[in-house]
């Protein structure tokens, strides 16, 4: 018998061994793209927002966040209205305005992973899966914890002030929705119920409807009328007409605003990054070293080769490529 064990445990072990992961390989290759200016330090991290830089220098999507530098062991979650919100792991927030003078802070239970705001009053959501509903000269209104999610994707959405509600995206795939008249939970919305990894990634109001993501399904609540789709996604980028979906299975998906499928692009084995729309081309960066670009109509595929940036955190808004130290402006 324990010679049979061990057989199977050898077969077992050079099957694994010799099982190679698979790459990106374009059948055709544009000329390499060279950079158009540098960055004057290297790159630090990159969120879907932000870019920051080892010199402590902030970029988001209208490019370098001007007299302002990033303290140490914080990260900046939020620039709205001439304001910048930073966080620590510790639950320490901070809002500060342009000279970064500071104009409020606070010390929450556990780190906030997202904020938003609306004059005085924030709507944050913590580590521990906890929504919170603040104000700077008040304190804090509402906070109910909910049920702990131990695994989940680095991207968690900022909530959403609408009129009279507030739109809170859980860790543990649901849309909250807080009445602000009486301080209530009078909803909340199931967006994804896997085991894992479950948190809400993107959530916006574009046209007046309400599209919101997880890892495995993207949802469009349009009035009363709610559409859906199942995909295990990468990432989500939407226009103003139209939701471009990336899969983990390389597949590049346009719909519609009802989660119709208009179009699928199949880039074998592509592990996206980044992705923008700049001139009304998609801009994707797979993670191998190319830059994908389309039309919107997922044709016209041209394929570039981008020496160093294999692997590296990159960053690409309002038209720029931001990757290692490099910058490269968008064609």
């Amino acid at each position: 018998m324990s010679k049979i064990f061990v057989l199977f445990f050898l077969l077992f072990f050079f099957s694994s061994c010799g099982t190679k992961r698979q790459y990106f390989q374009p059948d055709n290759v544009e000329l390499r793209l060279s950079y158009d200016s540098t960055l004057k330090s290297s790159i630090k991290f990159s969120s879907d927002n932000f870019l920051v830089l080892k010199n402590g220098e902030v970029f988001d999507e209208n490019g370098l966040i001007q007299n302002f530098k990033l303290e140490k062991n914080f990260n900046i979650i939020k620039h709205d209205n001439e304001e910048l919100v930073i966080a620590d792991e510790l639950g320490n927030l901070k809002i500060l305005d342009q000279n970064s003078q500071e104009l409020y802070s606070y010390k929450f239970k556990a780190a906030v992973l997202s904020v938003a705001l609306s004059g005085d009053d924030l709507a944050l959501v913590l580590a521990d899966n906890t929504m919170v509903f603040a104000n700077r000269s008040l304190g804090i209104k509402f906070s109910q914890t909910l049920t702990a999610a131990p695994a989940q994707d680095s991207r968690v959405a900022s909530p959403l002030f609408l009129t009279n509600i507030l739109v809170f995206p859980s860790l543990d795939g649901k849309l909250n929705i807080l009445d602000l008249a009486t301080l209530k939970i009078t909803r909340s919305v199931i967006i994804s119920n896997g085991e894992f990894f479950n948190n809400i990634i993107y959530l916006k109001i574009i046209q007046d409807k309400m599209i919101a993501a997880s890892p495995n399904r993207v949802v469009v609540v349009d009035g009363n009328e709610n559409f859906s789709l199942i995909e295990e996604i990468r990432s989500v980028l939407v226009s103003d007409e139209n939701i471009f979906i990336f899969a983990k299975n390389g597949n590049i998906i346009k719909a519609d605003f009802k989660l119709n499928k208009l179009l699928e692009k199949k880039f074998k084995f592509a592990v996206y990054n980044e992705s923008d729309i700049f001139n009304e081309h998609l801009y994707v960066f797979e993670k191998t070293g190319y830059l994908i670009k389309s039309d919107l109509n997922l044709e016209n595929v041209k394929v570039y080769k981008l020496s160093s940036a294999v692997d590296e955190d990159a960053f690409m808004r309002g038209g720029k490529f931001y990757y290692s130290n490099k910058i490269l402006n968008l064609l």
